[in-house]
């Protein structure tokens, strides 16, 4: 199988996008397929990735530099090459491209799909004629050519469905297969440490910064709370800046005085140090294709505090969340409020995410396999 690794290769920061594909690669690996990671070259197609590429790659979990398939030619099964990136920008090839590019291989074409977000939110991004949208549908459109494509949620299906029936564009190959929930690091199994009444809840908010990330909500929260009951809540924010305008609000809360301190780059390790150090978790973002944050504060062991709408109402329907409105901060704070004069409910939020069954990174890959072989014939 390829498997296209291009971006993520060079990226120097590990998104939700970056660890799909990190993870994705590394469960087809320990499940026995021989995977080749290729890259993009406008003159030559698909190559190989170099080893300095590999070992930017095996950072962050990501498969052993050694592990991968280094060969090209010789006939491989399956006969797939498979995008988990999200492959847009004007400088890269659009799915047309690719899907020629590996037929000429005898290569069938598999994406997986992520959200359809800068349609859907337009109005953060400079409008439905901005470059972004205007670049993230023609991508979407792109995908009516694609062999089979794998939405990360049932929700983000619908929502590509729907767009290539408006388009008039064929979408029945579109199936809803959402991502894993488990992570590489061992998973939680002690409660943490109880909140007590009077005393500061510690609260963890991970994920990049950006305006759907909705960081202005949480700070306008936290400064309701701050006002009503002054050091209630310690905040720490992790997450770089995928915006800078974010980031410095989040730096003007800290100056101001607000219980909040910014980590921008943590590994695996300082995530690890966090999420032990937290009492529960809040994740603000109005829309996500899925929602690893939320995945990864259960796998900790960490109730969350999220949005009930769209993939993340999904994902958190199955237990250990508390969701709220998040496009209100009001609703934000007065649910952190509630949680503050409430350790029990806390502690029990805590337990169903402890409790709760968490699909694997090898059932998914298993699933999507399974997906790929059914629609091979």
């Amino acid at each position: 199988m390829f498997f296209y690794v291009d971006h993520t290769t060079r990226f120097a920061h590990n998104t939700g996008i970056q660890r799909c594909v990190r993870l994705t690669a590394r469960a087809l690996i320990d499940l026995g397929i021989p995977l080749r990671p290729v890259c993009w070259r406008a003159d030559q197609g698909f190559v190989l990735a170099t080893m300095d590429q590999l070992h930017h790659l095996e950072c962050w979990n990501g498969p052993p530099a050694g592990a991968w398939t280094m060969d090209l030619e010789t006939p491989m099964t399956p006969s797939w090459l498979l995008v988990v990136e999200l492959v847009r920008e004007a400088n890269k090839p659009t799915p047309q491209q690719m899907q020629a590019a590996a037929r000429a291989r005898g290569l069938k074409v598999a994406w997986v799909f992520h959200d359809a977000i800068p349609i859907r939110l337009a109005h953060l991004y400079g409008g439905l004629q901005s470059v972004a949208a205007r670049s993230h549908a023609a991508y979407m459109r792109g995908l009516a050519v694609a062999d089979r494509v794998l939405a990360n949620s049932h929700t983000t299906a619908e929502h590509l469905r729907s767009f290539l029936a408006h388009e008039q564009l064929p979408f029945t190959h579109v199936h809803g297969l959402p991502l894993a929930q488990a992570f590489p690091s061992p998973r939680r199994s002690s409660p943490p440490e109880p909140h007590q009444v009077g005393s500061p809840l510690r609260l963890l908010c991970v994920g990049s910064l950006e305006a759907r990330k909705n960081h202005r909500s949480l700070l306008k929260a936290l400064a309701w709370l701050e006002a009503h009951a002054s050091g209630a809540v310690h905040l720490r924010i992790v997450g770089w800046a995928n915006e800078p305008a974010v980031a410095a609000l989040v730096q003007r809360a800290a100056r101001r005085g607000l219980p909040v301190k910014w980590i921008e780059d943590a590994d695996d390790e300082r995530l690890d140090q966090l999420y032990e150090w937290s009492q529960f978790t809040v994740y603000p973002s109005i829309e996500e294709g899925f929602g690893l944050p939320v995945a990864e504060s259960l796998w900790h062991g960490r109730g969350c505090l999220c949005s009930s709408d769209g993939a993340l109402g999904e994902l958190a329907a199955g237990g250990g969340c508390l969701m709220v409105n998040t496009n209100s901060w009001r609703s934000m704070a007065d649910a952190l409020h509630n949680l503050l004069a409430s350790p029990d409910r806390i502690a029990a939020l805590n337990a169903d995410a402890q409790r709760r069954h968490l699909r694997s990174w090898s059932d998914y890959g298993q699933q999507l396999l399974a997906v790929l072989t059914a629609n091979a014939a």
